[in-house]
């Protein structure tokens, strides 16, 4: 499997299956207006103790201190990935192929402040769109990444060497939400916050719409969509809890673990099992994980968000 794999970026037709369906062209006025799918509930608030969540990631960090002894190839050839992709015109390098890594690096113990943390690659979602603006921050005493969009799409990720799907940490804040925005409809599709990890799996197995789906995006683009995505967000319009299917591709779905302004401005904690949530979200066993990546994106409500993403840690 090469690392190519792990590069999505879809262009043209194959931007409305991108994998977070952000990519989308809202239809004309013409066009029917569906209703929201039902969401499903999933397991009640993940949100966890922040005290106790600082001390696991101490031990994260204490743990990624070997990490630039065992791997230092690894992480000199993301970083510098990472610098020729935001000296590019376009925020994508076309013929380096970004370093798989063996540990998700945590954003507190990045040595750089003035550019993207070690190991995480910047992500187009589509030439045409605005990206998003990322960048190193020290925010309540903590090193974070700051996220700004103004009607644009982008994100961060980080293509790993695979493994299985265990327990997911993380933390994060919002300014605020975007009103108007609806996950499972296409033109009203963003979030100021997501968390997505990307699982392998054996597409022949797929319906032959989703394996004509896969199929297009490797013509269109000479790279392939991971097998399945699993997507935690900060919605809007639904309750914490719910299960959305992306409305572009049911090989995405997202599962909303905050939601409104109620913890707006807070920083929040949350602790999830990968194996259990992507079984509620798709009805069988996950294949095993190749990325994680996060993004804040505006783009179809053409609206304004800012948030700051803090320490994820894979068990």
């Amino acid at each position: 499997m090469t690392a190519k794999k792990f590069r999505l970026v879809l262009t043209g037709a194959a931007g409305a299956l991108l994998l977070a369906g952000c990519a989308s062209t809202p239809p004309g006025p013409s066009a029917p207006q569906k209703h929201p799918a039902p969401a499903v509930p999933v397991s009640s608030s993940s949100a966890i103790d922040c005290q106790a969540f600082t001390e696991r990631m101490a031990a994260h960090a204490a743990a990624q201190a070997d990490t630039a002894v065992t791997e230092p190839d690894a992480l000199a050839a993301a970083n510098t990935l990472a610098d020729d992709d935001e000296a590019g015109d376009d925020g994508e390098s076309a013929d380096a192929s970004p370093a798989t890594l063996a540990t998700l690096p945590l954003f507190s113990v990045s040595p750089h402040r003035d550019r993207l943390p070690v190991g995480w690659q910047p992500w187009t979602i589509n030439r045409n769109k605005i990206p998003t603006t990322y960048s190193m921050a020290e925010v309540d005493q903590r090193v974070v990444v700051h996220a700004k969009a103004d009607s644009s799409a982008s994100g961060l990720y980080v293509p790993l060497r695979e493994r299985d799907a265990g327990m997911l940490r993380w933390t994060w804040k919002t300014r605020g939400i975007i009103r108007n925005a609806d996950n499972s409809q296409g033109p009203r599709e963003d979030s100021p916050l997501r968390l997505f990890v990307a699982f392998d799996g054996d597409k022949g197995a797929l319906p032959l719409k989703d394996q004509l789906m896969y199929e297009m995006a490797r013509l269109t683009t000479g790279r392939e969509m991971p097998y399945a995505t699993l997507m935690y967000i900060w919605g809007g319009q639904r309750a914490e809890g719910a299960v959305v299917k992306n409305p572009h591709t049911d090989r995405v779905r997202m599962i909303v673990v905050d939601s409104g302004m109620k913890h707006a401005n807070e920083w929040r904690c949350h602790e999830r099992d990968l194996r259990t949530d992507y079984r509620k979200a798709f009805g069988t066993d996950p294949g095993r994980v190749i990325a994680v990546g996060i993004m804040t994106d505006t783009d179809n409500t053409k609206s304004h968000a800012e948030a700051w993403y803090g320490d994820i840690a894979l068990d």
